[in-house]
């Protein structure tokens, strides 16, 4: 799940230091989707970087470090200009790039999916990565860039209870032209995009086997689609990781996920308590 757009008011680093904690969370709370500001509060809403800014990261040795992986989020994030960035999608992009490696490193054959790419920022990351690792397969990246797709009943939140032209809004906010991702990965010549819905074109797949998976599509149906097409097509120990599981904006994500985890009974499930999830074929 990506983060929401940067909200019109800002707060600055003074009247942060005089805001009491109880009014910076109550803010927190009531932070809706794209920064919009809640019509109950006069309070700005949060933006994904002041939500940073409420969590002390140098506690955690990777931020205080600045683990290498830290370092490949930032340098993706300027690579492909991703406007949105917050702690939680950090730790989930932490935990996709350590998996990816771990795949890598292992050198089994199959190529490599991302379902969903937004601009490119997390496929940037793991181009990088399959480079270092002397990747010789390919790297299948399916996007519609026109944005989101249709809603399906699971994929109604009680926490963001979104109005027709919200749902309009959420939905291109995640658009983003085929020519400007291309250009975003460029230096990696074993991407191939495929501009269509999910799953319109999996089929010219069909043939390949996969020891990477990476599904960020935030809704009920392409997620089960996704899952479906992909989870027997996975080598023996072959990972797949999703970006969405526990999402409060995106309920149909953990929907999609636990039903599949139901049917296919994989050899290994875990749940991110900052979000997202990964399972091992």
């Amino acid at each position: 799940m990506k983060g929401p757009k940067e909200a019109a008011l800002r707060v600055s680093s003074q009247e942060k230091k005089k805001m009491g904690l109880k009014e910076l969370l109550l803010r927190l709370k009531e932070t809706p989707l794209f920064g919009k500001r809640p019509s109950e509060t006069k309070a700005p809403a949060l933006t994904g970087v002041e939500q940073l800014d409420l969590i002390d990261r140098s506690q955690l040795s990777i931020f205080f470090e600045k683990d290498p992986l830290v370092a490949l989020y930032e340098v993706a994030m300027d690579r492909t200009q991703a406007p949105a960035d917050s702690f939680f999608k950090r730790c989930r992009f932490f935990s996709l790039a350590e998996l990816c490696e771990f795949a890598l490193s292992k050198n089994e054959p199959g190529d490599i999916v991302e379902c969903g790419c937004w601009r490119g920022h997390s496929a940037y990351m793991i181009s990088t990565l399959a480079s270092k690792y002397g990747f010789r397969g390919a790297f299948h990246i399916f996007d519609s860039f026109e944005g989101l797709s249709e809603l399906s009943e699971e994929d109604r939140s009680q926490r963001f209870n979104l109005n027709t032209q919200e749902v309009a809004e959420q939905a291109k906010w995640f658009a983003c032209p085929e020519d400007i991702v291309k250009a975003n990965l460029s230096g990696f010549p074993f991407v191939k995009t495929y501009k269509g819905w999910v799953p319109d074109r999996f089929a010219e797949v069909a043939d390949k086997r996969f020891s990477f998976v990476h599904i960020d599509l935030d809704l009920y149906k392409p997620i089960m689609d996704s899952i479906h097409f992909f989870y027997p097509r996975m080598v023996k120990g072959g990972i797949i990781v999703f970006d969405d599981y526990g999402s409060a904006r995106f309920p149909g994500a953990k929907v999609a996920i636990d039903e599949a985890i139901n049917k296919y009974s994989p050899t290994f499930f875990f749940r991110h308590p900052t979000g997202g999830a990964f399972l091992i074929v």
